[in-house]
């Protein structure tokens, strides 16, 4: 486990502490900082790095542990959980967040599902272009 835990908190985004400490960790493991069996800090550790209260770093790991992303082990610490194709399976799940959230700006703006669509798959083929 790295000294410093290479994860940074916002107070002014307007979402809630134990949220960014669950998506900054579930990004981590997406992008593959962050590897099953791999030590995550103590809660006390972490609030003191993050200079956060205790009590957001305990909502965050029982929601990642609810969720299935990490796992305590009484004594040892917590982990990143034991699970086969955890990377992908967080990257498919931000990726769908993403894009619900894409989609629902742009509906809010006036596009129609089709122009988005077709907006994404024309903004795809550019960059293969591009490459």
């Amino acid at each position: 486990m790295p000294s410093h835990f290479p994860l940074e908190i916002n107070p002014s985004l307007g979402v809630p502490i134990y949220r960014q400490v669950v998506d900054g960790i579930r990004e981590m493991i997406a992008a593959g900082q962050l590897h099953p069996g791999d030590q995550l800090p103590s809660i006390r550790e972490l609030s003191r790095q993050l200079r956060i209260n205790p009590s957001s770093c305990v909502k965050a790991y029982n929601h990642l542990r609810d969720a299935g992303l990490i796992e305590g082990d009484q004594g040892r610490g917590t982990f990143v959980a034991n699970q086969p194709n955890l990377a992908a399976q967080s990257r498919d799940l931000l990726l769908e967040r993403d894009l619900q959230a894409l989609l629902h700006r742009a509906r809010a703006r006036g596009s129609s599902d089709e122009a988005v669509l077709a907006a994404l798959k024309a903004l795809i083929d550019q960059r293969k272009e591009s490459s």
